[in-house]
Parts: C-alpha cells; sequence; structure tokens
C-alpha cells in the first residue's frame, strides 16, 4: 500500500493479487473516488454486475465505523470482471451512500442497482457493452446516463428532478423496439429539467439502419407530456 496526502485529500494506492491495482482517494465533503486498474480496453471480459445499496438487513450484520459511515458520494472507476464482485462488497457497508457515479466499466454488460433508502442520485457514463441495466430505488432523484442505449428496467417510476440520456450513438443491441423505450418515457414524464442528445429526438430516418429508432424518437414529444418540466437541454449532435 501506498499513501500520499495533500490538503483535504488523501490518496491511497493498493495492490491486490485478484483486482490488480486499486486507487483510493478520499475528498472533501464526504467524497470517495475507486479507481481500478483497467484490463485491455480493445478486448475485455464481459462481466454482470449487482450492487446492492442501504438494505436494512445487510446493515444490521454490520455496526458502523468511521471508515464506512462517512462516505455519502461514491465513484466507482473502472470496474472490471476481476473486481466487481469486491467493489459490490464495499458499497453495500456504505449506509450513508446518496450519489453513486459508474464510469468507464469495459466489459461491463448488465447491470442491476437496488437501493432501498437513501440513493437520491446516479451516474453512468462510458460503459459501452452494457445492454441491460435494472434499477430499483425509491428516492432517486437524478439520473445522468452516457453511452449506447441499454434495455432499461426501472422498477419505479422515479419522481426524477434532473435527467440526462446522453445515447447519441443510438441503441445498444439490433432487436430494439418502440415498446423498449416505453419505460423510460415514464421515468422522465416528472422531471424537471431534462437534457437529450441527438438520437432520443431527432427526425432523420436516414440517421439510423434500423426504422424504430426514430419512431422511439418521435414518441419522446409526443407523448410524454412533461408537465412539470422546467429547463430542457438539447445536447450537441
Amino acid at each position: 500500500m501506498n499513501y500520499f496526502s495533500s490538503r483535504n485529500t488523501r490518496r491511497f494506492r493498493f495492490h491486490c493479487s485478484e483486482c490488480g491495482l486499486l486507487s483510493a482517494i478520499i475528498a472533501p465533503n464526504n467524497k470517495l473516488h475507486l479507481h481500478f486498474s483497467a484490463e485491455n480496453m480493445q478486448n475485455p471480459t464481459h462481466f454482470g454486475w449487482q450492487i446492492e445499496l442501504n438494505n436494512p438487513n445487510n446493515l444490521s450484520h454490520h455496526q458502523p465505523t468511521p471508515s464506512t459511515s462517512f462516505v455519502k458520494t461514491l465513484n466507482l472507476i473502472s470496474v472490471n470482471h476481476l473486481s466487481n464482485e469486491a467493489a459490490s462488497c464495499m458499497v453495500s457497508k456504505f449506509g450513508l451512500l446518496e450519489n453513486l457515479k459508474i464510469i468507464g466499466c469495459h466489459g461491463l454488460e448488465s447491470m442491476s442497482i437496488a437501493s432501498d433508502t437513501k440513493l437520491l442520485s446516479l451516474t453512468i457514463f462510458d460503459c459501452p457493452h452494457l445492454k441491460s441495466l435494472h434499477i430499483r430505488s425509491y428516492k432517486l432523484r437524478t439520473f445522468l446516463y452516457r453511452g449506447k442505449f441499454p434495455w432499461f428496467l426501472p422498477e419505479f417510476h422515479f419522481n426524477l428532478g434532473n435527467a440526462m440520456l446522453d445515447s447519441r450513438q443510438g441503441p445498444a443491441f439490433n432487436t430494439f423496439k418502440i415498446c423498449d423505450f416505453d419505460r423510460v418515457l415514464l421515468t422522465i414524464k416528472n422531471s424537471e429539467i431534462l437534457t437529450l442528445c441527438k438520437w432520443t429526438f431527432e427526425i432523420d430516418y436516414n440517421s439510423y439502419v434500423m426504422p424504430n429508432a426514430t419512431k422511439c424518437s418521435e414518441q419522446v414529444g409526443r407523448y410524454t407530456k412533461l408537465r412539470h418540466l422546467g429547463v430542457v437541454k438539447i445536447g450537441r449532435i
């Protein structure tokens, strides 16, 4: 283990035989960054990942400690098939976690995130192989997604204050149908701030090989009836 310290920020570097190199940064405002060593990005091993947060049954077996009770914002970067179980185990002990960011996880093909109580914000960026995303969260208020559009499986129609869908590369699978977009429309319908990028709103029939993609895009404006919407942001195309 290597240790580095600067004002208000502490950095650790761990060497693990199973997970490789792990860099941890403890930042102000109860933030923890965990950066796992990335494997071959050109040909990564695909894996599924399950995260369970704030489960009272799990937390009852673990008394809060200074190392777990302070984390409210967690960034998980470059998790792979070797480190996903270790990451899930760590996350399950953070009983006060409110903000979760998952970034740059190559090989991640399916993901399930469950939070029974406190998770307020979820960000998933740049996981290029993600095809299936399941979310169960009662109190989610912010959902930011950037990447190919996956098969989206929310268990609840969230009352989102801020939603972003940046799927300018189109859907993650070739069998995408109009009905696959319905769950997303229900999820974003109460958003106060909504950011859309390219594919989710364009009406260009020549942009994608799949004819259904454009039909799904048309539904955003035709069926959502975003009565609570305060701000619409159109991302760069």
